[in-house]
């Protein structure tokens, strides 16, 4: 049952704008639990990759046809791993701990009510550079747990002025080679898993059609202009997360 409920937590929060690694470690604290999850954690990942992959099939197939698009994702994709990999050199051995993580759960708040009002005047076609620098360090901060890597870009797309269907699409294609990027990285970890296929297969299921709703969730949430109330749950898990 506790690797199932992992499942879905991971599916619904890897796409909506709570942040997963937030909430994984948030709930390994509340559980008590001791033992190293970091293996199983990542391999969740790799569900909710394939409901990414599965879900944008027709996007992705289009942007391979889009060599500008593709290289502004290149660039997004090499700033957000420098930014990543600073981030985790100097601030990993403190993911665990309540304060950073209670902390980035109110900025992510924040970051999400941020995005209230946005005026929408552009068209994904037409993102700069400047555009694509900034993207790609808003989505290597989110390596903090507790800031989510969809609301933060998200947010940044909306205020950059693109409208919610593009935001919402381009958001996840340039999360795609980040997340392969940063499975392969941490593949190794899978090596010392040492839980019964059935605890990896049952969490895999969960995590992946969890996904998928989670995306359909967001997708229509974010087009009906209520993206921002995320904020809302953001700060109340805040508080909880610093009073527990």
């Amino acid at each position: 049952m506790k690797f199932l409920f992992f499942g879905v937590i991971q599916g619904l929060t890897e796409f909506l704008p709570v942040s997963s690694s937030g909430h994984l470690y948030f709930l390994k604290r509340v559980l008590g639990l001791n033992e190293d999850l970091l293996s199983f954690f990542i391999f969740l990942h790799l569900a909710t990759l394939f409901a990414m992959l599965l879900f944008f099939s027709k996007e992705i197939q289009s942007a391979v046809l889009k060599k500008k698009l593709l290289l502004y994702i290149f660039i997004i994709t090499g700033i957000s791993g420098f930014f990543g990999l600073i981030i985790k050199y100097f601030f990993s051995s403190f993911f665990d701990d309540k304060y950073l993580l209670s902390f980035c759960f109110f900025i992510n708040a924040v970051i999400l009510l941020s995005a209230r009002r946005v005026r929408q005047k552009r068209d994904s076609q037409n993102i700069t550079l400047k555009d694509s620098l900034i993207l790609g360090i808003l989505q290597g901060v989110s390596i903090f747990p507790g800031i989510s890597r969809s609301g933060i870009t998200i947010t940044g797309l909306l205020r950059r002025g693109l409208d919610a269907r593009q935001a919402f699409n381009l958001s996840f294609l340039m999360a795609i080679p980040v997340i392969l990027l940063a499975f392969f990285a941490e593949f190794k970890e899978l090596s010392s898993c040492s839980l019964k296929p059935s605890y990896l297969i049952s969490g895999f299921i969960c995590a992946f059609f969890c996904g998928m709703l989670a995306l359909k969730i967001l997708k229509k949430i974010l087009i009906s202009g209520k993206f921002h109330n995320f904020g809302y749950y953001g700060l109340i898990v805040f508080i909880i997360s610093l009073s527990l």
